[in-house]
């Protein structure tokens, strides 16, 4: 599998990362969304996911983007469902629900592990 990472930088200081695989060439997992506690609820993780999605949207080849969360925590659920994620199903051996963007595209035509 291929992964990318990208690390989230405030005011010259590391202060996250967030990271995503290609599990299939169509369907792309972000797999890790941290900023440090000390930085949280500013928007940077906001502004983080933003522009993760957006370069992921820019490879034509990509219709799926997942991602996985704990089922019990309404923060995370919210804040991915305003991104555009929709919940799609449960991932019992991870008990991790998942929820996905599907990118309607003519030239193409989903599980998740992690974030």
């Amino acid at each position: 599998m291929h992964y990318e990472i990208r690390a989230i930088n405030y005011r010259g200081e590391q202060i996250g990362l967030i990271m995503w695989v290609f599990e299939k060439p169509h369907r792309v997992s972000i797999w890790r969304l941290m900023v440090d506690k000390t930085y949280q609820q500013q928007s940077i993780g906001r502004q983080a996911l933003s522009a993760a999605l957006e370069e992921i949207r820019s490879l034509p080849e990509v219709t799926e983007i997942a991602i996985c969360y704990v089922p019990d925590n309404p923060v995370a659920k919210n804040f991915y469902a305003s991104f555009g994620f929709v919940e799609t199903g449960f991932d019992e051996e991870e008990e991790e629900m998942l929820a996905e963007i599907r990118i309607s595209r003519t030239d193409l035509g989903a599980h998740c592990k992690g974030a």
